[in-house]
């Protein structure tokens, strides 16, 4: 802005407007009539933008394209087993279970004790010889899941005979 004061910039504007009414009273013809125009100067000048080029977002596809690939891979690494393997663990189950008998068939598995015990006395009161173990205490896996088997019989011929009339599916364990 300007360095002057209120009173001064006051005192100016009274003077431009006695300056304008006395041009009014005096009537000069229009011919001899002039203008005149009074600039005021600012500390700074009015600069217009400069004017730019829209902006290209060609490089968000490149972005787009790299981030779902790098996605991909990331999920084809974590998921190697499932993708390729059939979601098959390439780990084989070792059972050390110490029973008098060639097999057994597993029958269930499940998350909690209190599930196994009541397929156990089912399968009991059906007339099988049947009981259930915790997966990690007898065996090679990690997996905390309790096991319900009938058995151990002395030949496979023998545990299918037993299964064969259950509705559930099975697998057959050498021991």
């Amino acid at each position: 802005m300007s360095d002057k004061t209120n009173d001064e910039k006051l005192k100016i504007l009274q003077e431009r407007l006695a300056q304008i009414k006395q041009k009014r009273e005096t009537t000069v013809p229009p011919s001899n009539q002039k203008e005149e125009v009074i600039e005021i100067t600012t500390h700074k000048e009015y600069i217009p933008p400069k004017e730019r080029a829209p902006m290209s977002f060609g490089w968000v596809k490149y972005v787009v394209i790299i981030g779902a690939l790098g996605c991909g891979a990331f999920f084809a690494y974590n998921n190697i087993d499932n993708l390729f393997l059939g979601g098959k663990s390439t780990v084989v189950l070792k059972y050390n279970l110490n029973m008098p008998g060639e097999k057994i068939a597993i029958t269930g598995s499940f998350e909690n004790e209190s599930a196994a015990k009541a397929m156990v006395k089912d399968l009991k009161v059906k007339g099988y010889k049947c009981d259930y173990f915790f997966l990690p205490d007898k065996s090679n896996s990690k997996e905390e899941v309790y096991k319900v088997f009938i058995g151990p019989y002395e030949n496979e011929e023998e545990t299918n005979q037993w299964v064969k009339n259950l509705e559930v599916e099975f697998e057959i364990v050498k021991l």
